[in-house]
């Protein structure tokens, strides 16, 4: 089993087409703590790359509604 931050070629797990020759990373999701392999994101885009959010996850993040009281008060939306 791979640990976490794990870099490895994307046709050493398979994969095909231009992934293949991608970096991928062994991450874990903070949320869930599903761990699996993701691309490595670029040097000049530094997202942590060592936990990030699982699709699932993200989903049900995306789909929360959240409201900002102060700004909308200002608005005049409450």
């Amino acid at each position: 089993m791979p640990t976490i931050g794990d870099e490895i070629h994307g046709k050493d797990i398979g994969r095909s087409g231009s992934s293949a020759r991608g970096i991928f990373v062994w991450v874990h999701c903070p949320v869930c703590t599903e761990e699996r392999w993701t691309q490595k994101k670029s040097s000049y885009n530094p997202v942590n790359n060592a936990t990030r959010r699982c699709s699932k996850c993200a989903i049900k993040l995306a789909k929360q509604f959240r409201i900002n009281p102060e700004k909308a008060a200002l608005e005049g939306r409450i």
